[in-house]
């Protein structure tokens, strides 16, 4: 059975083999605060902050940042990219602020490798506060790629992933007390996929094609979900 420190050292391991490579660029996360439409100078609480690019880019954009990752490696590459944030090593199921202290919650892809994810997401709404948003990306298990491939989801797999379809995850959020406002694709991935280099002539074919098709790729087959939300009162 997977545990934490298995967990904690993987990422280790990840981060100081890849560094600043081993997620998105620093130029992808403003998607996200477009999304989230902050107000500045509000607290925003990144969770499983990775190399920090999203504090950084939330930091310049008015925002007091925190993050919290169960990564070490993580946490110095985030101190280093966003110095102006307050970062912290911790379990992100465990996290170290009072009850309400967040005007944003956001968790970019880190939720679905929790090994409790339902006190993770307790946590998320026991620090927030009763008006704050919450983005949070989850995987798809439906996604066109993997399903033409495959492939049964990414590298993280060999530590801890779940994967659920679109419905799932509504569910899932919504038995949890969050009201959904919006779900968008996130299409950062799938866009990278495309310009990976790879001598398997069928998925070069398939790339190709999908290049000039992505974005008519329905909802229920996008690789990652963003949910923005907030709390449902009537659920507290």
């Amino acid at each position: 059975m997977v545990d934490y420190a298995s967990i904690k050292e993987w990422y280790n391991q990840k981060h100081l083999k890849y560094g600043n490579s081993a997620w998105r660029p620093y130029e992808a996360y403003s998607i996200f605060l477009k999304l989230l439409k902050p107000v500045s100078s509000k607290k925003l609480l990144d969770v499983g902050c990775g190399t920090g690019f999203f504090l950084r880019t939330a930091a310049e954009n008015g925002l007091e940042t925190y993050g919290v990752d169960i990564s070490a490696q993580a946490v110095k590459l985030s101190k280093q990219n966003s110095p102006s944030s307050n970062i912290k090593e911790v379990n992100d199921e465990n996290l170290p602020f009072h009850n309400g202290f967040f005007d944003y919650v956001c968790c970019l892809g880190a939720l679905e490798h929790f090994v409790d994810m339902d006190k993770g997401v307790k946590e998320f709404k026991r620090t927030a506060k009763p008006s704050a948003k919450f983005l949070i990306i989850v995987p798809n298990v439906n996604y066109i790629y993997w399903k033409i491939t495959g492939k049964l989801g990414t590298e993280q797999q060999e530590i801890n992933e779940r994967l659920y379809p679109l419905k799932q995850w509504k569910s899932y959020f919504e038995n949890h007390g969050f009201k959904i406002i919006k779900i968008y694709q996130d299409t950062w991935e799938f866009k990278n996929v495309l310009h990976r280099k790879s001598k398997n002539i069928f998925e070069l074919f398939l790339r190709y094609i999908c290049r000039f098709f992505y974005f008519l790729i329905p909802l229920r087959y996008t690789e990652q979900f963003i949910f923005v939300m907030e709390r449902n009162a009537a659920a507290d």
